[in-house]
């Protein structure tokens, strides 16, 4: 189960923020994690998913720190969340996952319901229609270092709007999709919803993960809407459930104004599945060393 102390607000403000900064971390896993299939009738390796090649059962846990601002830059209300994802089953179309929430106002506790999402390996609701063209090749710079990648156009759609992105993408240099550029409108395209642009900046930089040092990326993605900029900067690993380890991002409005900063940080989890570990005479066995 997920906790979250609110110090300030109502608990449906609360809320609302958080599902912002959860939803601002999941841009980042998808647009970075995700790359598209090597031909518009199969889809992707699963292992390319940040869910993909782990086994059912894997999970994760992250906190969630959100500042607000008002007008004279000053903090109106703090909030601190924990969120669970567990990855529930793989098949051949996707990743079904639940995320676990909860909520602590005024030393009441309101357990929310978990929620089930489910992907296909590119990332997207099952029910996204989507679109793909042949990829061509491309070069993605990141550190001097010139990376022969594939560049695909795809195109999603839903009953309100559609997205037009171009993904540069390596199946061998994680975090595998290395660029990406998108663009949503309104289903007549006359209206811009958000601008998404997604960039690697680094590679193979040191991140120590529950005491191991591995190997991460940091990403940069900027998010543009009419209402305002969101910018956030992550760092990925794709030996950990979900990529991300950590993320900081901030808010402005459409005046430049800093409304809302956040940062998310990799508290606890699990590569492997979970096991039955009942020993002789119904004894549970001692745990395994997580983290790895």
């Amino acid at each position: 189960m997920c906790l979250i102390q609110c110090r300030s607000g109502l608990l449906f403000g609360c809320l609302a923020k958080i599902k912002n900064v959860l939803l601002g971390a999941l841009i980042v896993l998808l647009c970075c994690l995700l790359p598209p299939a090597a031909a518009q009738d199969t889809p992707p390796p699963p292992q390319l998913h940040p869910w993909g090649q782990f086994e059912p059962g894997a999970w994760k846990l992250v906190r969630v720190v959100t500042e607000n601002f008002n007008e004279q830059g000053t903090v109106t209300g703090t909030s601190t969340s924990d969120c669970k994802t567990t990855l529930l089953d793989t098949d051949d179309d996707g990743v079904t996952l639940e995320m676990r929430v909860g909520v602590e106002v005024a030393g009441k506790r309101f357990d929310g319901e978990p929620q089930t999402i489910k992907q296909n390996y590119y990332g997207e609701q099952r029910s996204t229609a989507l679109k793909l063209k042949e990829p061509a090749p491309g070069q993605v710079t990141i550190e001097d270092r010139k990376i022969p990648c594939q560049v695909r156009k795809i195109e999603l759609s839903n009953a309100n709007e559609k997205t037009v992105a171009t993904i540069y993408y390596s199946t061998t240099v994680p975090p595998y999709v290395l660029k990406r550029e998108s663009v949503t409108t309104d289903l007549e395209g006359k209206n811009i919803i958000s601008e998404i642009h997604v960039s690697v900046q680094a590679l193979e930089m040191p991140c120590k993960i529950s005491g191991v040092l591995r190997s991460a990326a940091y990403v940069k993605t900027v998010q543009k809407t009419p209402k305002g900029t969101i910018c956030s900067l992550a760092a990925v690993c794709t030996e950990i459930p979900g990529g991300i380890v950590s993320n900081s991002s901030k808010e402005l409005d459409a005046t430049g104004r800093l409304v809302r900063r956040s940062t998310l940080e990799l508290i606890d989890f699990n590569a492997e599945p979970e096991k039955d570990r009942t020993g002789p005479l119904g004894r549970k066995r001692p745990p395994r060393n997580r983290g790895k």
